[in-house]
């Protein structure tokens, strides 16, 4: 299999990582390559809604989310509303699932094993839910998950708190599941989490459970004509 190659974008809008995961996804429909892609990111606060999603599960009003500064958007993704922050990382895998399972509900089976194993190097044990996709942990969820799927190729992924100010999710029903409890990294732990270490073990972790032979870093020229049609489509 050929190599996962990472984009690390450190913090940018969510718009910007949309761009250039529909730019990605595009060329590869289109064959301009064949290598999978993972896009590490943190996002500026931000609420988004999925397909199957409501601003119903918004539990303050617009005047508060105006206070709050916090912009609501509808994506092409699975799942109902979520909270992005700094302090949570979020990771979008670009695979073609042709080359890995044409199963769905194997490949968010295989997210939830990267989250897991994850928290698992941090000393924190970990349940999966098998009602609602995403990973739970002391009570409290602390992984989510939200896929797109075209072709068989997957874009949106993963987010995983880390110090991401949980104050926020009081404001929304979390996956539209109701009385659901938010938790942290930092909460578990009592202490700040290093994101660029965290970032190292997900993408150890991706490659352990994907079975990449080894992940590579940087801009290469297709991601650079990627974001050039990212910017272009804007």
């Amino acid at each position: 299999m050929t190599p996962l190659k990472v984009i690390d974008l450190g913090i940018a809008p969510y718009n910007e990582a949309y761009s250039l995961q529909k730019a990605i996804l595009a060329g590869k429909k289109r064959g301009r390559t064949l290598r999978d892609y993972l896009i590490l990111v943190e996002h500026p606060n931000i609420l988004t809604i999925g397909r199957k999603g409501s601003k119903n599960n918004i539990l303050i009003d617009d005047s508060s989310l105006k206070n709050e500064a916090l912009d609501v958007i509808y994506v092409d993704r699975g799942g109902d509303i979520t909270f992005h922050g700094i302090g949570q990382v979020v990771a979008y895998p670009i695979f073609d699932l042709r080359n890995h399972i044409k199963d769905i509900r194997a490949f968010i089976g295989r997210l939830e094993k990267v989250i897991s194993l994850t928290l698992k190097t941090y000393g924190i044990e970990s349940d999966i839910n098998n009602e609602n996709t995403g990973v739970w942990a002391e009570g409290g969820k602390i992984g989510f998950i939200g896929i797109g799927l075209s072709n068989w190729i997957t874009y949106h992924g993963i987010s995983l708190n880390a110090n991401v100010d949980l104050r926020y999710f009081s404001m929304i029903k979390p996956c539209g599941i109701e009385g659901v409890r938010v938790t942290s990294l930092e909460k578990i732990l009592n202490k700040r989490i290093d994101t660029d270490s965290l970032k190292v073990t997900l993408v150890k972790n991706f490659c352990e459970v994907f079975n990449f032979e080894r992940c590579d870093k940087g801009d290469d020229a297709f991601v650079a004509f990627a974001a050039s049609s990212a910017v272009g489509n804007k």
